[in-house]
């Protein structure tokens, strides 16, 4: 019994991509070799002893006891001390430090004299993620020793150090982080990075599956395993680019396995996820590749389709907060609405339901894509035939 032409079509995709060299390039060496950099790039996760100076003006027992309090922190580490002779504004040019804790003079006296005192921090905010990290670290340090110094004063009127404690925080705050409690970037930027990786590979490659065809001389004889459907064509050539990007797939699994990022035990929905994501923009390479015949130009556009997808997507910076234009032009890249399904599901562990709403408008894509390559491809199959009759008349 013969297979089906459309299996057809796919055995024969799937040995033109195993024996092309570029596509072979783009769907084995770089994810082989590019996922695991990135891995081992945010391979710490959270960041621990970051540098910091002290400039210590007061050299008093309270300042000591400041210096002390900054040094226990697990996320800094003081490596250098600063006296007045140095240049605050030029400090920051040459050193590896990224905050000045600049402790005044009569630091201790005026805590003693019941005086409201400051301490300066100053902050090298160029990278915002440090900048952010030394303000929350400065309000824990100096909260924890304004805490202890009046503890010490009501225990010395008197009081109890029970007592003492609940005077000194009769608000108390207990914050619960979920599903990234770390704040490990790992476990944040990586699955973002690999799964913006998989979009741009199975598109790229889909991008040329047909006008390569036209430009190597091949689409006839593809014309003929596919019995003269476009149909076929599209349902064998998309089971052969959807094997290999579950195969790219497969290769983040294996990431998040060698460096333990965890996920919920949601296997089978992810799987549909990605099995759905990925034909998304097989159909959109499709769209690209039957419509422009250029190989070059078609590339050149799914680079520059592709290319913002992460920063628009609301990985870097929440939709909601961009401009009207930028958040629209968010809502025509598929990777927004697939990356808002893959965290509900990975990290949120949300029931399926709720990534429905992300489906129907990935559903979208894959319906526009689909229909689109179909009628050009049926045009330029017409077109052909067309030609081929009229050749041939023309013969006898």
């Amino acid at each position: 019994m013969k297979p089906p032409a459309f299996i057809k079509v796919a055995i024969r995709e799937i040995r033109q991509i195993v024996t092309g060299h570029s596509t072979r390039l783009i769907l084995f060496y770089i994810p082989v070799v590019v996922f695991p950099i990135l891995a081992l790039i945010y391979h710490q996760g959270s960041l621990r002893e970051i540098p910091v100076a002290i400039w210590d003006q007061d050299h008093s027992d309270m300042s000591r006891l400041f210096t002390e309090y900054v040094n226990a922190s697990p996320t800094l580490k003081i490596t250098d001390y600063l006296s007045a002779s140095d240049n605050l504004q030029n400090y920051f040019f040459n050193h590896k430090e990224r905050a000045i804790f600049h402790i005044p003079k009569g630091f201790e006296h005026d805590i003693l004299g019941n005086k409201n005192t400051h301490i300066q921090i100053f902050t090298n905010s160029s990278n915002i993620i440090f900048g952010n990290i030394m303000m929350r670290e400065a309000y824990k340090v100096t909260g924890a020793l304004n805490k202890k110094i009046l503890m010490k004063k009501f225990v010395k009127g008197g009081l109890t150090p029970k007592r003492a404690e609940a005077l000194t925080t009769p608000i108390r705050i207990h914050t619960k982080s979920l599903f990234n409690p770390n704040y490990n970037y790992l476990y944040y930027l990586v699955p973002g990075l690999l799964t913006v990786l998989l979009q741009m590979i199975v598109f790229f490659v889909a991008a040329r599956a047909f006008n390569s065809e036209v430009k190597h001389g091949s689409f006839n004889q593809l014309m003929e395993t596919s019995h003269n459907s476009a149909l076929n064509m599209l349902v064998g050539k998309s089971i052969a680019y959807l094997l290999m990007g579950l195969y790219v797939t497969g290769l983040i699994v294996l990431i998040f396995w060698i460096f333990g990022i965890p996920f919920q035990q949601k296997e089978g929905q992810l799987l549909l996820l990605f099995s759905y994501f990925i034909l998304v923009n097989i159909f959109l390479g499709f769209m690209i590749s039957t419509t422009i015949t250029d190989e070059i130009l078609s590339l050149d556009v799914a680079f520059l389709y592709n290319s913002p997808a992460f920063i628009f997507s609301g990985f870097t910076f929440p939709v909601f907060a961009m401009t009207f234009f930028s958040s629209t032009i968010a809502q025509f890249i598929p990777y927004t609405h697939f990356l808002h399904a893959f965290f509900k599901l990975y990290q949120l562990n949300a029931p399926f339901v709720y990534t429905l709403p992300d489906f129907y408008k990935l559903t979208l894509f894959l319906v526009v894509g689909f229909i689109t390559s179909f009628i050009a491809l049926h045009i330029r199959m017409k077109s052909i035939i067309s030609t081929q009759k009229n050749s041939l008349q023309h013969v006898q």
